[in-house]
């Protein structure tokens, strides 16, 4: 990958860009769902479910399998799944590969934030685990947003909240790159005026190809 992208800010996603843990949510789900007699393989994860919020992903489930899901029953659920998801985690993290070189040496050059689906209590788990949660300001999760990616509310925020810590008098989109690694995540990142790289980390590039790169591993991509 050449270089030469100049940028002032990277804002990554978080699960399958910084931790392989599309897997662990998997399993903590089919956990929760186990007595309402739902299951689902991989097949189905991968094709519905990635890159979705939690409440958004029992939306999804609930549709593919016949059941509605109240507000009340959804928080249950999700507080079930996070309890789980953490249990799991505290005896690995699955960070993916390169990923630790890159925010080292990103850190040291560009501001650092995360927009991501998933809860602030897993994300801030797993950085306190890596030692890494003062690296990334903001730190956009479920709780910030009313609709998650493909919506671009939680990259509008990230924006906005980037552009204060830099200074900046108006928001400046070509300094900010998005990093993601699904078709909702750079979806939500174009339709914030963003450019993405995407990482073939949990799709094929066949269908990363609306990102302006993608790449196998996060050595490959270089930034000045």
């Amino acid at each position: 990958m050449r270089g030469g992208i100049l940028f002032q800010a990277l804002i990554f996603d978080f699960d399958g860009v910084i931790t392989d843990t599309e897997p662990v949510h998997m399993k903590a789900w089919l956990h929760v769902f186990w007595p309402l007699k739902i299951r689902f393989g991989k097949e189905e994860y991968e094709k519905f479910y990635v890159g979705l919020n939690d409440r958004d992903f029992l939306d999804a489930v609930g549709k593919n399998h016949n059941r509605i899901f109240l507000e009340n029953e959804k928080r249950i659920l999700i507080k079930k799944k996070q309890s789980k998801t953490l249990s799991l985690l505290n005896k690995k993290i699955p960070l993916l590969p390169d990923v630790d070189k890159f925010i080292e040496y990103a850190s040291k050059k560009y501001a650092l934030a995360i927009c991501s689906g998933a809860s602030k209590k897993e994300i801030l788990f797993i950085l306190n685990k890596l030692n890494w949660v003062n690296l990334f300001d903001p730190i956009i999760t479920l709780e910030d947003v009313v609709k998650g990616k493909p919506e671009p509310e939680g990259y509008i925020l990230a924006c906005k909240k980037l552009a204060k810590r830099l200074n900046m008098s108006k928001i400046k989109l070509d300094k900010f790159l998005a990093i993601e690694d699904s078709p909702k995540g750079i979806a939500a990142a174009h339709a914030a005026g963003l450019k993405c790289l995407a990482i073939s980390n949990t799709f094929p590039p066949s269908s990363l190809k609306e990102a302006e790169w993608v790449v196998s591993s996060l050595s490959e991509f270089k930034l000045e």
